[in-house]
């Protein structure tokens, strides 16, 4: 028995040898069809893929082959062929969404246009109640995949007429703007905040996509008028009033926005919240008067134990101090006035917290702008342990404290806070900031190599502007020190700075001029008259900040420094000089001359808020 047993085994281990050795003969031939028909698929030799991909395609291969052998047969005409598979694949199919719409594209490709958009309306004309609303669905995103946006805006609007509990306004919205149907796109959007107040922060977000608010006047101007008839019948929805009041702020035009503001605050009768809220934001568009007028009015309005009446008194003295210190068109008995409002709003705030802030304030205004710096650093102390500082507050407080001592040439003070607050804030912006003002401190003092060690590091800080002054400073030193046979001229130059920063004018002109008597031609040349027009704007010399700004423009436009003298020119003018058409020329300039500066975004923007004021067939280029 054991002999016919053992033959048993051998011959059947023989037999599976042979199926398994025949199967993965066929999967390996299988599988070379497959790159043979893919090679000659990607190098547009469709004939010879037809070849490979007729052996590979059965009723059940993936999608992927499907496309790639229904796409071959098209691109050699053979449109029948390629119309009978898909007929048979639609067949097995449950709903057969993508073939059925594959089908009417294939007529297409035909030329039988007519024929597709008869088939694609049938489509939709089969659609019932029996269809469930994510059957719709596959359909309509089929439309928009092959950009049939109209066939999908059937489907959905069906799908809506036909289950109660479907509502897809929000999608034939977006179609119709891709249509560029504006009209439509906004008349839907509304529709859907009527019935769904709560999305009106989705639409505000998707708005911009479709509508340029600083360019398209017209359909602006449309959506306004839509808004205001929505509100107008729906008066109790407040989600129209806020988006009216977006649609303001969008278009730069904030005094309606505030009218708006105002109305839907009476009307919600919350306190002067929404008008606190809104000079907020007016005082972080740089809307310094509306944003005080709102400020204003919650103080006048509201009782002191509205919180509307306690954050507006803080806002007010923030927002006053951004206005002076942002034009620089102060006087002395300005920043007194301001101290003296500082104080006066001491006396009347009872919280620790509110406190805070304004004490905050004042220690800023009389260690930087009225030059007390010892009064600052008493008042900077005491914030440091003041009851419920927290850890944010504190580094932020370390921070203008050893900047104070930078003023009080106390160097080393500063960089030990410097560096604490580095530590303890090493992944956040504060951390980021203390590092680049602690490795400015090494630049003051000459270190150069230490300080642009820790300045590349900074090149990636999540801090946009604090990137890109590591990067100029950085810049600085290699152009000017590196490349120097002497270190003399960039020591002087650094402690210059320094002397700028701590307001000693005079002396810090004299090392200029000391640099410049040595070497005329030194590269440095251009950096000495960019500050001496920092010196100059400190000093509200502003004819004379605008002459150094002029001589880097004539001798030095190829320069690094060409782009940021033009948008300083451009902003003096606005804001100290008030020529609004030189600034606007300036802007043009800067755009058009320096496409890859830093400054274009900003540029265009403020710009384009002159095109308004001066239209475009009455402005002449004032700079050559």
């Amino acid at each position: 028995m054991q002999p016919n047993l053992n033959k048993s085994i051998l011959f059947h281990s023989f037999f599976l040898f042979f199926v398994l050795f025949s199967t993965s003969q066929i999967a390996f031939g299988q599988n070379n069809d497959l790159q043979m028909a893919q090679y000659y698929y990607e190098q547009s030799d469709f004939g010879k893929a037809k070849l490979y991909y007729e052996k590979l395609y059965s009723p059940s291969s993936s999608q992927d082959i499907y496309n790639q052998y229904i796409n071959t047969l098209t691109e050699l005409k053979e449109f029948s062929e390629a119309q009978k598979i898909t007929k048979k694949r639609i067949k097995n199919e449950n709903f057969g969404a993508f073939y059925k719409i594959k089908l009417g594209e294939i007529y297409e490709l035909e030329g039988e246009q007519n024929k597709a958009n008869s088939y694609f309306e049938s489509l939709i004309d089969d659609l019932n109640k029996k269809n469930t609303v994510s059957e719709y669905n596959l359909y309509a995103n089929e439309f928009v995949r092959i950009l049939k946006y109209e066939f999908a805006i059937s489907v959905f609007e069906k799908c809506d007429k036909t289950h109660d509990n479907s509502n897809h306004k929000i999608s034939i919205a977006n179609l119709h703007g891709f249509l560029g149907n504006h009209e439509l796109m906004i008349e839907t959007y509304l529709d859907q905040i009527v019935i769904s107040p709560n999305q009106v922060q989705y639409v505000k977000a998707i708005l911009p996509r479709s509508i340029n608010f600083l360019e398209n006047e017209s359909i602006v101007t449309l959506l306004k008028k839509q808004t205001l008839k929505k509100i107008q019948k729906n008066p109790e929805n407040e989600s129209m009033y806020d988006l009216l009041i977006w649609i303001f702020q969008q278009s730069n035009d904030f005094e309606n926005a505030y009218i708006q503001v105002n109305a839907l605050d009476k009307r919600t009768k919350k306190n002067g919240e929404k008008i606190y809220e809104f000079g907020q934001m007016c005082s972080s568009n740089k809307k310094y008067d509306l944003a005080l007028e709102a400020f204003e009015y919650c103080i006048e309005k509201y009782n002191k134990s509205d919180f509307s009446y306690i954050a507006s008194k803080r806002a007010i003295l923030q927002t006053l101090q951004l206005k002076i210190f942002a034009h620089a068109n102060y006087s002395k008995m300005d920043l007194v006035n301001l101290k003296n409002r500082y104080l006066k709003t001491l006396e009347e705030t009872r919280e620790t917290e509110d406190k805070f802030s304004v004490l905050q304030g004042l220690a800023y205004l009389e260690g930087f702008y009225l030059h007390n710096t010892d009064t600052a650093e008493i008042i900077y102390k005491q914030l440091l342990n003041f009851p419920g500082i927290n850890d944010k507050q504190k580094g932020k407080v370390k921070v203008e404290l050893a900047d104070i001592y930078m003023l009080n040439n106390e160097i080393w003070d500063a960089s030990l806070l410097y560096m604490q607050v580095e530590k303890k804030f090493k992944h956040d912006v504060i951390g980021s900031e203390a590092k680049y003002k602690n490795a400015k401190l090494y630049y003051y003092n000459g270190d150069f190599e230490w300080a642009q060690n820790q300045l590349d590091g900074l090149k990636a800080s999540t801090s946009k502007l604090i990137s890109n002054d590591a990067i100029d400073l950085s810049l600085l030193i290699t152009d000017n020190y590196n490349m120097d046979t002497t270190p003399l001229n960039m020591k002087q130059f650094a402690q210059a700075d320094l002397l700028i920063f701590q307001n000693k004018f005079s002396e810090a002109e004299l090392l200029f001029d000391s640099i410049l008597s040595r070497n005329s031609s030194h590269s440095l040349v251009d950096e000495i008259a960019f500050k001496k027009y920092e010196i100059a704007y400190k000093k509200q010399d502003f004819k004379l900040a605008e002459k150094h700004l002029n001589s880097i423009l004539s001798n030095y436009a190829d320069g690094i420094l060409a782009d940021n003298a033009l948008f300083k020119l451009a902003e003096l003018n606005e804001n100290q000089l008030n020529d609004s058409r030189k600034a606007m020329s300036f802007y043009e300039k800067l755009i058009f001359e320096y496409p890859g500066s830093l400054f274009v975004i900003e540029s265009r923007k403020r710009y384009r808020a002159y095109q308004e004021e001066f239209p475009s067939d009455t402005i002449q280029t004032i700079v050559k």
